[in-house]
């Protein structure tokens, strides 16, 4: 048995539970029912639920770079991939947002969860920075890039929501797209 590839498995199950019902949800328990493995083979893998939600965590962190990772070519210029980084977030499953904002919420009260969600929020604003700083020079550009990341994430909630129809939601990210690459 490839155990990183279990442990993946049952970190998966967690995430599955967290979006369906939220975090308060996963239980070492309800994880074992939901991989339909024992609940001493949870325990084996991930002595606390922390432990367990570090890694579910991880994974949803790695989900949502991986999404981000296809939607660019290395030939786009930057002003393309910019675009495309940000519709990549718009676009994102409701199964990733959901997880997402619980994760969030949990992050508040766990200093673990807090410091992974902190190194992916610095690193996609600086990702996002060096986008911009491409597209259109580097002013204000951490500024911009936690502008346009706020806007990508709120478009994704409302889509997920139907507050917003995808063709609506493109609309309003090229229309701030636009306002900032025009300057």
């Amino acid at each position: 048995m490839d155990h990183d590839a279990r442990r993946g498995e049952i970190a998966r199950a967690a995430l599955r539970l967290c979006v369906r019902e939220g975090l308060a949800s996963v239980t070492i328990g309800r994880v074992a029912a939901e991989a339909a493995i024992s609940k001493g083979l949870v325990q084996h893998y991930f002595p606390t639920k922390e432990a367990l939600l570090q890694l579910a965590a991880a994974l949803q962190r790695r989900d949502i770079e991986n999404a981000v990772a296809a939607a660019v070519q290395r030939d786009d210029p930057p002003h393309t991939a910019l675009r495309q980084v940000l519709l990549a977030l718009v676009n994102l499953g409701a199964e990733q947002i959901l997880a997402g904002h619980a994760f969030l919420a949990s992050a508040a009260a766990n200093p673990q969860l807090h410091r992974l969600y902190r190194e992916g929020s610095s690193a996609a604003t600086a990702a996002m920075a060096r986008l911009v700083t491409e597209a259109c020079g580097p002013a204000s550009a951490e500024a911009e890039a936690r502008i346009l990341l706020g806007v990508a994430g709120s478009l994704a909630d409302a889509r997920m929501l139907g507050e917003i129809s995808h063709d609506a939601a493109i609309a309003v990210l090229d229309l701030q797209l636009n306002r900032l690459l025009e300057g």
